[in-house]
C-alpha cells in the first residue's frame, strides 16, 4: 500500500471516527461511549429473548436447512471447523520452514491460498443464512441502534427520515479496515514512528471511546513489540509476510505448549524414578499415552521406534534380545574391560 494511503488510514483512525458518504452526503460515524453500549447490549438481549419465545430459527435450523437443500454436510462441517483451518496452519508453517527455498515458497503459497479459498467459500456457505436466526435479528437490530445514535450529517443527528439506515449500514461495515490491512499499517510508517513515543506518553489516542479499528491497531502494535524483544525474533523478511510470521508464532506456540505439558508431566511423576532407564506407565486413553511420549527425547523417541519395529516383526522379544539392550550391555562389556586393563 502507498504512503499516502496509510497517512490517511492512519488520520482516520486517529480520529476516532468514521467519515462516509452515502448518495453524496458526508457522515461520520462515532465510536459508542459506554451508555449507548450498555443500551444497545440490553436491546440485544431483548429481542434475543423474543425470538426464543417466538421460536424462531436457531443455528441449528439454519444447519438442518442448509443440508436440506443440498447445501451443507457433517463432512463440510468437519472441513470447516478442523480440517481447513488445520490445512492453513500446515501451510504456514511450511512457509516459514522454507524461507531459504524461493520456488518452494511459491508453490507452498498456491496451495495455503487454495485453502484460504476454501475456507472462505465454506465460511460463506454456512453463515449464509444467520440473518435469518434470532441470533441474527438481534445483531441487527443492536448495530442499527448503535448507527442512528453515533451517526452525525453535519454535526448534527441525521434525520433518517432522508437518507436510508440499510444504506449507512452497509457503507459503514464496508468501510471498516480488515485484519491484514491493520496488520499492515501497525508494522509500516507513519505508524511505525508515531507508536514508540505514543505509548511512552500513556495516551495512544485522544478519544476515550476506542473503535474497533483503535483497539485492533494497539493489539497488533503490541504484538509486533513482543515479537522484536523475543530472543528469536526471525528476520525482517518473516515480519513483512504475515503468513510466515504466522508460521513462526505457530511453531512457537506449539513448542511452549510442548514445554509446559512436559515440565507438568515430569513434576507429577514420582522423584524416585528419577534415574531408571526406563518407566512403563498405565495410561487409560490415547490422549494420555500422547502426554506420555512428551517425556521422550529424540534418543528415547528412537529407541522406541526401534522396539516397535523389532516386536512387529518377530512378535515377541525378550528384552535382553532387543537391538538396543544389546549395544548396551556391550558398551557396559568394554567399559568394564577398558576399567580393568587400566587398573593393572
Amino acid at each position: 500500500m502507498e504512503l499516502y494511503r496509510r497517512d490517511f488510514f492512519i488520520a482516520r483512525i486517529r480520529s476516532g471516527y468514521i467519515p462516509i458518504k452515502v448518495d453524496g452526503k458526508r457522515l461520520i460515524i462515532h465510536s459508542p461511549g459506554k451508555d449507548v453500549s450498555l443500551w444497545a447490549s440490553e436491546l440485544y438481549i431483548e429481542e434475543y429473548e423474543k425470538s426464543l419465545e417466538e421460536e424462531l430459527l436457531d443455528d441449528d435450523d439454519i444447519y438442518h436447512l442448509l443440508v436440506l437443500n443440498n447445501l451443507w454436510s457433517e463432512q463440510k462441517e468437519k472441513e470447516l471447523e478442523k480440517i481447513v483451518p488445520g490445512h492453513i496452519e500446515h501451510w504456514k508453517i511450511e512457509l516459514y520452514q522454507n524461507i531459504l527455498k524461493t520456488n518452494t515458497r511459491i508453490t507452498i503459497k498456491k496451495y495455503l491460498e487454495a485453502a484460504k479459498k476454501e475456507y472462505g467459500l465454506l465460511y460463506n456457505t454456512r453463515h449464509s443464512l444467520d440473518h435469518m436466526t434470532g441470533a441474527g435479528y438481534a445483531s441487527y437490530v443492536k448495530n442499527m441502534y448503535i448507527i442512528t445514535q453515533c451517526a452525525r450529517y453535519k454535526k448534527k443527528k441525521v434525520d433518517w427520515a432522508t437518507i436510508d439506515i440499510n444504506k449507512v449500514m452497509n457503507v459503514y461495515h464496508g468501510s471498516l479496515l480488515d485484519s491484514d490491512t491493520l496488520r499492515m499499517l501497525a508494522r509500516s510508517q507513519p505508524w511505525s514512528s508515531l507508536w514508540p513515543t505514543l505509548k511512552t506518553n500513556g495516551r495512544i489516542f485522544d478519544n476515550t471511546n476506542l473503535t474497533t479499528e483503535q483497539t485492533s491497531l494497539i493489539s497488533w502494535s503490541t504484538m509486533y513489540d513482543r515479537i522484536y524483544e523475543s530472543p528469536d525474533c526471525p528476520p525482517e523478511e518473516v515480519l513483512e509476510d504475515d503468513d510466515m510470521l504466522d508460521g513462526w508464532l505457530l511453531i512457537q506456540k506449539r513448542q511452549r505448549e510442548t514445554d509446559k505439558k512436559k515440565h507438568e508431566l515430569e513434576s507429577s511423576l514420582n522423584k524416585k524414578v528419577g534415574n531408571a532407564d526406563d518407566i512403563f506407565l498405565v495410561v487409560e486413553t490415547p490422549e494420555d499415552a500422547l502426554k506420555i511420549d512428551l517425556l521422550n527425547d529424540e534418543r528415547a523417541k528412537r529407541v522406541k521406534r526401534q522396539r516397535f519395529k523389532e516386536i512387529t516383526e518377530k512378535g515377541s522379544v525378550l528384552e535382553q534380545q532387543l537391538s538396543d539392550v544389546k549395544l548396551k550391555q556391550n558398551m557396559q562389556f568394554r567399559q568394564a574391560y577398558v576399567n580393568q586393563v587400566k587398573g593393572k
